[in-house]
């Protein structure tokens, strides 16, 4: 599985690189990525775009590329693409179901099984990027078989300094969700949040530092592997 999270589609590129109105380059970089680690899932923890006012023209072509490696592509809303009733998604819904994408937009959250029941991802949507939002509570039980993922989009809470942050996510709760693995957003640097026993990372940020961005490879098995791996634009711009 290549987990990503906070891509940004939209976000305006400062001088440099020739790039076009909305910059596609970190897009085309993740699905070159996916293909060429040969994955069997990509996951987008929230923040796939950057912010709601997109031309529905775009939304489906950033959802085709992914979708065109012919790789199921699961997303949750994050704060910047949050899924209240004027959102990205539920204006571009007919594109979003074109695409072939599989969008967890319940906000009680929803789960997909994948790759013929071998794997389970659950996820809650986004309304409000809010203290009250919390992603990753009463997430429901693990299945009783095949590998169980659960993806977030939030902000982990290192100290109590950190209660007032919106859409919070404990230590205790990423425990509680008994998952082997948790697809973190939010953060745009690498950081293992993982806490006994439950694996849980959020993968750095795609588009990155000029030629310094990252996602994580997660590899099921006997156990659970989790490699950062880099996300590499085009050094010619779009």
């Amino acid at each position: 599985m290549l987990h990503t999270s906070d891509v940004h589609i939209g976000y305006v590129k400062g001088p440099g690189l020739e790039h076009r109105a909305v910059c596609q380059c970190v897009a085309q970089a993740l699905a070159i990525t996916a293909v060429n680690y040969n994955v069997d899932v990509i996951l987008v923890a929230g923040d796939l775009f950057d912010h709601g006012r997109l031309e529905s023209e775009v939304v489906l072509e950033t959802l085709e590329i992914l979708t065109k490696t012919e790789i199921p592509v699961v997303i949750i809303p994050g704060n910047h693409d949050v899924h209240d009733q004027g959102s990205l998604w539920e204006r571009c819904h007919e594109e979003v179901s074109r695409s072939g994408v599989l969008l967890l937009q319940d906000m009680e959250g929803s789960q997909l099984e994948l790759l013929g029941g071998d794997l389970t991802i659950w996820g809650r949507a986004m309304a409000e990027h809010e203290p009250g939002y919390r992603p990753l509570s009463n997430s429901p039980k693990r299945p009783t078989s095949g590998w169980y993922v659960v993806a977030g989009h939030g902000h982990l809470n290192l100290t109590s300094d950190d209660a007032h942050r919106s859409s919070p996510i404990t230590y205790q709760e990423i425990r509680d969700t008994d998952a082997d693995y948790v697809a973190l957003g939010h953060w745009h640097v690498l950081t293992d949040a993982s806490y006994e026993g439950v694996k849980a990372w959020y993968p750095g940020a795609p588009m990155g530092k000029p030629g310094n961005g990252s996602a994580n490879l997660i590899v099921f098995g006997e156990s659970v592997s989790v490699e950062c791996v880099a996300v590499k634009p085009s050094e010619q711009g779009c």
